[in-house]
Formats: structure tokens, sequence, C-alpha cells
């Protein structure tokens, strides 16, 4: 049986750049925030999660959407649900902020490059990107019944 995750992201944009994360010893970046605690609503799940990785306050705006995402961890399958609020934080500058977690570190990128920092889960990179209609919630997913064999690097 799959490990399930519950996970609000914060989408934080400056000019045509997103903030993106990255774990030490991960090829991939991920969308700042995490778990959502027991008890714990997605917004304020959120902003706990900015000001523990980050140290920064911040605004939780529009919901963006879900993507949920099937991958396998030492060979567990795991399955987590990724539900995106635009974000503002204004303490954040144009450079990259220093984590408040060491294992953390953040960068700025080009939303129109997602791919280079090897965004997951791999959707967010579409629904990223700068021409992509931002008019209504969107819904992505990397589950397909036949493949439960996704990792978060593919």
């Amino acid at each position: 049986m799959a490990t399930t995750h519950l996970l609000a992201r914060a989408v934080i944009r400056r000019q045509d750049r997103v903030l993106v994360v990255r774990a030490d010893g991960q090829s991939h970046t991920f969308l700042p925030g995490g778990h959502v605690e027991d008890g714990e609503g997605l917004e304020e799940c959120l902003r706990r999660e900015l000001r523990e990785e980050l140290g920064v306050a911040s605004t939780v705006g529009a919901y963006r959407g879900v993507v949920e995402h099937r991958w396998r961890r030492d060979g567990t399958p795991q399955y987590e649900l990724n539900h995106c609020f635009a974000t503002e934080a204004s303490a954040l500058t144009d450079t990259a902020p220093t984590a408040e977690e060491a294992y953390l570190s953040f960068e700025w990128a080009s939303a129109d490059a997602l791919g280079t920092v090897k965004l997951q889960p791999a959707p967010l990179r579409r629904l990223l990107h700068p021409d992509a209609d931002a008019s209504e919630p969107w819904w992505a997913s990397t589950v397909d019944e036949h493949d439960d064999e996704r990792s978060p690097g593919s």
C-alpha cells in the first residue's frame, strides 16, 4: 500500500522566475511548502512551512490547483497531492534566499526553463510556464493506472 502525502505548495514569482527548492542529495527541485500536519489547514500549513524553511512571513493568495503524483521511494509506493497557491513573501529579494533548514537550498528558476531544474511533479513545468492559462484552477496528474514505477526524478 502506498504512503499518502498531503502537501501545500507556494507559487512565488518574481518577474519571469519561480522560487524552487532542492533537498540535499536530490537531482530534482520542488515548490516551497510541505506536509500538512494533523488538524492543520492548507493555508496555515503553507504559512508555517515558509516560516520554517525561509524564515519569512507570507500571504497565501489564490488557489492555483492540484497535481497528484505517484512515485517510489526505496521501492515503496508513494502518492501525493500537491495543493498549490499563489503566494507572496515580500521579504524575499531577487537574490536566492538562504534556507533556514540546512538540508535545503533555494533558487529563482526561469519559468520557461523549469525542466532544466527538473521541477517535480513534472506537470508543474507546463502549468507554471509563462504562456499557461492562469484563468482557472488547474488539475494535473502523473498517475497512470498501468505505471506505478515513477520516481521523483522522472
